[in-house]
């Protein structure tokens, strides 16, 4: 069944994150894992950590699909290191079964983003605890998760949990939790198939004419690992031999996988293998995005027909809409593409950021202009999502975006210099403001062949933080001269931008506006700035800016306290 392409793709790719995996054909049920499971999560907590392809994610899919009770899923990428997108698409798969959740906790991340994530936590646990029935959440590959704010977090949960919250992490490496005491209490289940469960996997695909010896040996060279078990079935469909094929391969996972691998890529149709080939340098597929990149027209029949062979694609919906390929056949078949094609990696990629764009899915757009080593495209693109970013409290995700690009297109581009200041001064680091506020003044005066191009924000232009780039400059001189307490130099910024402010950038107004009144409380003017704090707390409640309304009311309060 096809999706239909529009504005709401990148509400559909998220809802991928949050789906619950479908067994998938072929599985073999592994009662023992499953008990062992249900051991570990009568505890409340549960670490499934096994090496890649070793069948996590089937075995909890398996798991939960005949689960007593509500289980929330959360698939993680690289973008979920940024805590702040991490706990919105946590709370948004907790919402799925404990609706209204989300529209209490989420306001909590911002913006600004919160210095910590303690108090979203703490939110969260209480929303928890004052709702009857017990729930499971599933946190899947972990492993890519290596931001210290997202594991302190994390690990405030776990230390807090309420008794309702079951929690189970699948990741392939042991993350900086605190797993001594998790091991102590018998809470860390680990994944291996055993000899009958290799069989019962390897019969399943080939046949119940597999000798025993050939099955026996299969499993030691894999080590009952589920991905090379998977592809040796593969490999061994109508081989005439099993015996001398299974002779054929040795070694470690790795040279295994690259050897049972080659066997079934050079057994596709040539049209399916050139298929899988081009549509491997996407980490999420569905049928349109895999027509931009391929030239085809078919990629929705092409993606069913994989899926129907059994080569480790992976629904991620319920109306097969979007997909993904088992994180190990993707590396291959990329490894592949590379070693055959080498020309063609740039251009598959460029095709794929050029359908992200035009459907919404910056993150997505903003990788594969990278992988098409097209710099300046991916400075335009991460460019025009600065505003939403520092709206939305994901201030990692645009630090993560800036240290990714080449460094020619960010001096050319005073925005995105202007985002480098913001970030340093919501951080506090204080003495690395100046330097791309500067950087974007001589920038702003020069010819770089941007100077031209629309800017097209990611949010109302009226509330753009960077639409006005000189406002904007003068408004971050400000933001610096009050945190240093220089009262004269924050009013003349302040001044100096509201001179440049257009009528209708109300956003930009209301900071010059709070940043002009925080000046005369600096110069002992109380009274003054408690008539421009009130008023720039007001329109911020107005325009529902219920963060920015928050630190002006704290501001108000110093006033009359002062006062």
């Amino acid at each position: 069944m096809a999706i239909e392409v529009g504005a709401s793709q990148g509400d559909a790719l998220l809802a991928t994150k949050l789906h619950l995996p479908r067994p998938q054909p072929g599985l073999v049920a592994r009662p023992r894992l499953v008990d062992r499971l249900e051991e570990g999560l009568a505890r409340g907590l549960v670490l499934v950590g096994a090496p890649a392809g070793s069948g996590k994610t089937t075995l909890l899919a398996d798991w939960a699909a005949a689960a007593e009770g509500p289980v929330a899923w959360l698939s993680l990428d690289a973008g979920d290191n940024d805590p702040a997108r991490f706990w919105r698409h946590a709370v948004a798969a907790l919402d799925r079964v404990r609706a209204g959740l989300a529209d209490r906790v989420v306001p909590l991340l911002g913006p600004p983003a919160p210095p910590t994530f303690q108090g979203l936590v703490t939110a969260l646990v209480n929303e928890l605890a004052a709702r009857s029935g017990p729930l499971t959440l599933v946190v899947d590959d972990y492993q890519l998760i290596d931001a210290a704010p997202v594991h302190a977090s994390f690990g405030f949960l776990l230390e807090h949990r309420p008794p309702g919250l079951r929690l189970v992490l699948a990741s392939r490496a042991d993350p900086p939790l605190p797993l001594a005491r998790l091991r102590a209490r018998g809470q860390l289940a680990e994944l291996r198939f055993t000899s009958g469960e290799a069989a019962a996997l390897l019969r399943e695909t080939v046949g119940p004419k597999l000798p025993e010896a050939a099955v026996a040996a299969l499993a030691d060279r894999t080590e009952g690992w589920a991905a090379g078990l998977q592809l040796a079935a593969l490999s061994l469909r109508g081989h005439r031999d099993p015996a001398g094929f299974v002779a054929g391969f040795s070694g470690s996972h790795r040279y295994v996988l690259d050897y049972l691998a080659e066997e079934v890529l050079d057994g596709q149709p040539p049209e399916l293998r050139a298929f899988l080939l081009e549509t491997s340098a996407l980490e999420r597929l569905c049928g349109g995005l895999c027509d931009a990149v391929t030239g085809r027209a078919d990629g929705q029949a092409m993606l069913e027909r994989v899926e129907r062979a059994g080569l480790f694609l992976v629904p991620l919906d319920d109306v097969r809409g979007w997909w993904r390929y088992h994180h190990l056949f993707a590396d291959l078949l990329r490894a592949r593409l590379r070693q055959e094609q080498p020309g063609r990696v740039a251009p598959l990629h460029a095709r794929a950021a050029a359908w992200c764009e035009r459907h919404g899915l910056a993150d997505q757009a903003v990788r594969h202009a990278l992988g098409a080593r097209d710099g300046a495209w991916a400075a335009r693109l991460v460019e025009q999502q600065v505003d939403g970013l520092l709206l939305g409290s994901e201030g990692e995700t645009l630090r993560r975006w800036l240290a990714m690009l080449p460094t020619e297109p960010v001096r050319s581009r005073p925005r995105l210099l202007l985002a480098q200041a913001r970030l340093a001064l919501l951080a506090g680091r204080l003495d690395e403001v100046e330097a791309p506020l500067d950087a974007a003044e001589r920038a702003l005066g020069r010819d770089q062949g941007t100077a031209g191009e629309p800017y097209r924000p990611s949010v109302d232009p009226s509330a753009s933080l960077l639409a006005n780039v000189p406002a904007t400059i003068a408004l971050d001189r400000a933001y610096l001269a009050e945190l240093r307490g220089d009262a004269g130099q924050a009013a003349g910024f302040a001044e100096q931008a509201r001179a440049r402010i257009g009528q209708d950038e109300w956003m930009l107004a209301s900071h010059a506006d709070g940043y002009l009144a925080l000046a005369r409380w600096l110069d002992g003017r109380l009274d003054e700035a408690e008539r421009g704090l009130s008023a720039t707390v007001a329109r911020w409640r107005a325009a529902g800016q219920r963060y920015l309304a928050v630190r002006g009311c704290h501001h108000l309060g110093q006033v009359q306290r002062a006062q």
